[in-house]
């Protein structure tokens, strides 16, 4: 089998009012494309022995298919089709439109992703990166055909990525697709600008709702590195010591403490900006509680920092995932995709483990007491009303 994709940068973010705009228009694409319509589509795909898939981030989009080897190049042609000659008939459209609106609705009443959310829209405005992916409910019923076609039309002179992944032999495939894609615009698209709205007020920032819940759900947000600093894989290590089942907010704040029915740290990193998160779920009752404590345990962090030890268990747990990873030609298309896209380029895949093994107790000492600073934070509540 092969993994193949084709992806294209986003010039720019979703517009307040368009929020999800993007989503539909990939979304849709995958609905007909050239003279087929979504049965034959998908029955073409199926016949080279795979499925269609559409992808989507802030930064970049795509459609990728996972099909046997023989079959490369008739796979390129159809994702050729669907990137570039999409059929976006309005039915298809309005049909995905209802699909997608659900998902934003079921996306705001998830008690992970709700808080999340309203933690990014404290930290950056209600513009790019303080915008759900998925949109609002009432902003994709606004949404028209039209704006998708659109959205199309104004990505297409797009710098196109093509990967692939499998068992073949690298020039033979390497041709195949350079002739496939020849006649595509070389030219390195121009990434988004870079200066990103901070949201409005002074910090922190908190935004809050509620629900009729026996739960409330609490996400702070703090600056943290970028997807190109050098100080990312630090990190990704002290989320892995902090956040990790069995790490130590699990151990303070649910073991010995119980106040946590779920409790988790990662990092969020972007090309521009990145962040420091961390995520409570606790009772109504406990929420003050809950961040007093949560706050008090991240100083800890800063004021006794994890050992040696503990650094290297948290280190040999990511490059283990990264090994483990590299066993799915998927995994390993969305590694090369995320270099080439977002990183420092494929250098970074010669040896995935060794940017991790090589952070010590002071690269994630600094990296708390660089960025977990709790005047500095935005906050996203999801807030019980249910006692008991």
């Amino acid at each position: 089998m092969v993994a193949l994709g084709l992806y294209r940068r986003r010039p720019g973010f979703d517009r307040p009012d368009q929020a999800g705009l993007g989503t539909l228009a990939v979304r849709s694409a995958v609905r007909g494309a050239g003279d087929l319509d979504a049965a034959t589509l998908a029955e073409a795909f199926e016949r080279l022995g795979g499925t269609l898939g559409p992808s989507i981030n802030t930064e970049w989009y795509g459609y990728h298919a996972s099909v046997l080897a023989e079959y490369l190049d008739p796979a390129a042609a159809l994702l050729d089709l669907v990137l570039r000659q999409p059929r976006l008939e309005a039915e298809a459209v309005e049909v995905e439109r209802g699909l997608l609106a659900d998902d934003a609705e079921h996306s705001v009443d998830d008690m992970q992703r709700r808080p999340t959310q309203l933690a990014s829209a404290a930290a950056f405005g209600d513009v790019g990166y303080g915008l759900p992916l998925l949109g609002q409910p009432d902003t994709i019923r606004g949404l028209t055909p039209s704006d998708v076609v659109e959205w199309h039309r104004g990505n297409a002179s797009e710098r196109v990525t093509v990967v692939a992944v499998g068992d073949l032999s690298p020039e033979d495939a390497l041709a195949a697709l350079a002739d496939r894609f020849d006649a595509l615009p070389a030219a390195l698209a121009i990434p988004p600008d870079p200066l990103q709205p901070n949201g409005s007020g002074g910090w922190p920032r908190l935004r809050v709702e509620t629900r009729e819940k026996a739960q409330t759900a609490l996400t702070m947000l703090f600056p943290g590195p970028n997807r190109v600093a050098p100080d990312r894989y630090a990190a990704d290590v002290w989320a892995a010591h902090a956040g990790g089942l069995g790490g130590r907010l699990f151990e303070s704040l649910r073991e010995r403490r119980s106040l946590a029915y779920t409790v988790a740290a990662y990092p969020w990193q972007r090309r521009r900006l990145g962040a420091l998160i961390t995520y409570i779920a606790t009772s109504p009752a406990r929420e003050s509680e809950a961040r007093e404590a949560m706050l008090a345990e991240l100083g800890t962090l800063v004021t006794a920092p994890p050992d040696g030890e503990e650094v290297k268990r948290a280190a040999n747990y990511l490059a283990g995932q990264a090994e483990v990873s590299r066993q799915r030609a998927g995994s390993v298309m969305g590694e090369i995709l995320d270099a080439w896209l977002e990183g420092t380029g494929l250098g970074e895949l010669e040896d995935p483990a060794a940017p991790y093994l090589a952070v010590t107790a002071a690269d994630v000492a600094e990296v708390a007491g660089r960025y977990l600073d709790p005047d500095h934070r935005a906050e996203g509540v999801v807030r019980g009303t249910v006692s008991g």
